[in-house]
């Protein structure tokens, strides 16, 4: 992938206030996004029976592009010496998608010297990636015994007692989808940062987000669950029998998410150094979503598995620690992620398969990073780390992200799975 991009912003005060200048600034952005992917050309037929390998045919296409233009402006307002707020517009085009204009407010009041409280509200608009839009088909059979039609089997569990409520093992569709179209957002925040001795301090953050036409992949298991709701994603043979599902990317319905953020500081002296501690953390208050704008919202996603964007943790944090005495620093940083609910396969997930001692609780994950500066010698850095420094192993899970498949044993979106790792680091400042 390639971008060219050029810009220009002139800034400056407009007029003055009794609090002082009314700053505003004013700009224009214009992108071009290019992006190819040069596959294996070979013919199937020769190739090895890899699935859904990261160069190979299905992904040979030439260079797309993508032309982006942008206008924006930002005003600063001082209302009162401890109350100033911002005012912004944004207006982008994308080839291809068309134009939206999007707003945002903030503000911050500083009561007293040693209380900040500060919001802001927002909208978006995202385009899907080149990916989602353009990448090829790979269709593959389902190889499970635990499906069923569900237009023909309203129980949608496998009875071969029962007409239409046979095991069927369609095609599974994945891809892109030429015709995504933009996911839009509203978002605000709101919160403080209170430093009640110079020692220490305390922010506290609210913020919740709201999309439309998101742009998803919608499970398996809720496909099924909600067929009525997605016709079109049941591929059918003139004589009504089930041959493909399409898993492909949709821009579906609306989501919910809130939460705080936290973040907590301190420092101190011990014995003839300096230490410090941050934390830096976020609670999920909630998370939800609904298929079809004017259908009902679902259960909650906080601690589910979701295949694509954030796992909705209920709880991470990373909590770093440091020490400074002469010329040497220390620190040593935890980072910690929830457990959450793994998800299962349909025939799990409706009753008709139970497996026997089935784990789907995923557990929590935490690891330990160090590190040691030496700064000692004029204009030179020497540092030793050690990442994951109890050789900790990530929690087992049986699918992870966009995965198509079972068996994938780690989820990259809160593990790692590399070992202990140890890092030496020489600089040089030569000015």
């Amino acid at each position: 992938s390639t971008l060219q991009q050029a810009d220009a912003t002139a800034s400056g005060p407009i007029f003055n206030l009794p609090a002082g200048d009314v700053m505003a600034a004013v700009g224009i952005d214009l992108r071009t996004e290019r992006f190819a992917f040069n596959g294996n050309a070979t013919d199937l037929a020769t190739q090895a029976r890899v699935f859904n390998p990261p160069f190979d045919s299905v992904n040979d296409f030439v260079t797309v592009q993508r032309n982006v233009k942008a206008v924006f402006t930002e005003v600063l307002i001082p209302v009162a010496k401890n109350l100033e707020t911002t005012l912004a517009l944004r207006r982008d085009e994308y080839s291809g998608f068309g134009a939206s204009t999007n707003p945002k407010v903030s503000f911050r009041f500083t009561p007293v010297e040693s209380f900040l409280a500060r919001g802001a509200y927002s909208t978006g608009f995202r385009v899907p990636t080149f990916a989602q839009q353009l990448f090829g088909i790979t269709i593959s059979s389902y190889s499970g015994k635990d499906l069923v039609d569900p237009a023909k089997c309203a129980g949608l569990k496998v009875d071969t007692t029962k007409p239409g409520c046979e095991s069927i093992t369609p095609d599974t569709v994945f891809g892109g989808k030429p015709d995504l179209g933009p996911e839009k957002s509203k978002q605000w925040t709101l919160g403080f940062v209170w430093e009640p001795v110079k020692n220490f301090s305390a922010g506290v953050d609210f913020w919740s987000i709201n999309k439309t036409d998101s742009i998803q992949s919608v499970g398996l298991t809720t496909l099924l669950a909600n067929a009525s709701l997605f016709p079109a994603n049941f591929i059918r043979d003139g004589a009504g029998n089930l041959v493909a599902i399409d898993q492909r990317w949709v821009n579906a319905g609306e989501s919910l998410t809130s939460g705080v953020d936290i973040n907590l500081r301190a420092n101190g002296r011990l014995a003839d150094g300096k230490w410090t501690a941050v934390l830096d953390g976020s609670y999920l208050l909630e998370k939800k979503s609904r298929l079809l704008s004017n259908s009902a919202w679902g259960d909650s996603e906080i601690g589910v598995f979701s295949r694509t964007g954030d796992l909705g943790l209920r709880w991470k944090h990373t909590l770093t620690g440091a020490y400074q005495s002469g010329n040497w620093t220390t620190t040593l940083t935890q980072i910690y992620r929830a457990g959450y609910k793994d998800a299962v396969l349909p025939g799990v997930a409706n009753g008709s398969v139970k497996p026997i001692d089935l784990q789907t609780d995923v557990d929590s994950y935490s690891t330990f990073n160090a590190s040691a500066t030496y700064s000692g010698i004029k204009n030179v850095g020497l540092t030793v780390g050690i990442k994951n420094l109890f050789d900790k192993d990530p929690p087992f899970t049986a699918v992870y992200d966009s995965d198509t498949g079972a068996g994938s044993s780690w989820e990259p979106r809160v593990a790692d799975p590399r070992g202990r790792s140890i890092t030496l680091l020489a600089s040089y400042k030569f000015f």
